[in-house]
């Protein structure tokens, strides 16, 4: 499996044979093939140059850079550019965009999924049956609050807020972390995003189109799972240790988690974390392309009976029929 690439305070980058890269950083260095990479994020401050030359190799491998910075709100992002696509995905997700009904419900579907995966310290709102893009991102923000009130007084830092003001940011070790988690994952969606053809400029809860608004979007069902990993570690190590230790123990929880399998109900699948971000990748170009009536999201969850859900696609997981499927799937999922 390709694995992310985190490089904290980036210091070197050397080309070695065979197609392999070493990737010196503050703590230690990395030699690995770039066949071998998911999506690689630069973060803090670092007197290296990144060549050019460096970046049209990565990147013609198909590997997203995301250069993320403390005090810079908004991360550079660099991909590769726009591919051959028979099946022109591109027009069929700006159609979906434009239809108002078609946008609403995957957007619904999103914060539906969403609250959902935050119910272990705030319950879900529910949605009212006709609610528009402007009533379903008014309700995510009022559910949002309550849910950054209950983490932070969790944590034992009432006073904290998700955004707080630039000048007092620095003071909140969670936030730092959980920016950098986020642009860690991000990485992973805009490859995703990119490999099947989609504009990672066109969202549909989160409609701007001068950031990379799908990607925050396809992130939004996960949120919870990875924010309740970082809850974990934040409250383990406590206040002593500056926020840099914060980070890095942060992201090293979160790619743990990526690689951790979980039982899909709605595949019926043993996959990691990492392969569902993909697969609702996958879903959202098949509705797109009108290949399924729903846009599903697969999410974690227990075995249990009943009719599969119509879908299209699958997981880069296991498949039922192996002898010891539900045994494993029991046991993956025992903790949820």
């Amino acid at each position: 499996m390709k694995a992310p690439l985190w490089l904290p305070y980036l210091q070197s980058i050397v080309e070695e044979k065979n197609g392999f890269f070493t990737f010196v950083f503050n703590g230690g260095s990395e030699k690995v093939k770039l066949n071998n990479i998911q999506s690689i994020l630069i973060y803090g401050e670092s007197d290296f140059d990144l060549p050019l030359d460096i970046i049209n190799k990565i990147c013609g491998h198909g590997v997203p850079i995301v250069i993320h910075r403390r005090n810079i709100p908004t991360p550079i992002y660099i991909s590769q550019g726009i591919r051959k696509d028979p099946d022109n995905t591109l027009e069929a997700q700006i159609s979906t965009r434009t239809n108002k009904r078609k946008c609403t419900h995957i957007a619904r579907q999103l914060l539906v999924v969403k609250m959902d995966s935050m119910k272990y310290l705030v319950s879900p709102i529910i949605l009212p049956q006709y609610a528009n893009i402007e009533q379903l991102r008014y309700i995510e923000a009022s559910h949002a609050k309550k849910y950054w009130k209950v983490y932070f007084e969790k944590l034992g830092k009432p006073e904290w807020v998700r955004r707080p003001a630039k000048n007092i940011k620095k003071d909140n070790l969670a936030v730092v972390a959980l920016d950098a988690v986020s642009k860690f994952l991000s990485g992973i969606q805009l490859r995703y995003i990119a490999y099947h053809h989609l504009s990672a400029q066109h969202g549909f809860l989160h409609t701007p189109t001068d950031y990379p608004a799908l990607v925050y979007d396809s992130l939004e069902p996960y949120r919870g799972i990875f924010e309740l990993e970082c809850l974990k570690v934040f409250k383990k190590v406590g206040f002593d240790n500056n926020n840099k230790n914060w980070v890095g123990l942060a992201i090293e929880a979160v790619k743990n988690k990526l690689n951790d399998k979980t039982y899909v109900p709605l595949t019926r699948q043993i996959a990691t974390y990492q392969e569902l971000l993909h697969g609702e990748i996958i879903s959202l170009k098949y509705y797109c392309l009108g290949n399924q009536r729903k846009f599903h999201i697969p999410m974690p969850g227990k075995p249990n009976g009943g009719r599969p859900a119509k879908i299209n696609f699958l997981l880069y997981g296991r498949h039922a029929g192996k002898t010891d499927f539900w045994k494993v799937a029991r046991e993956v999922s025992k903790d949820l």
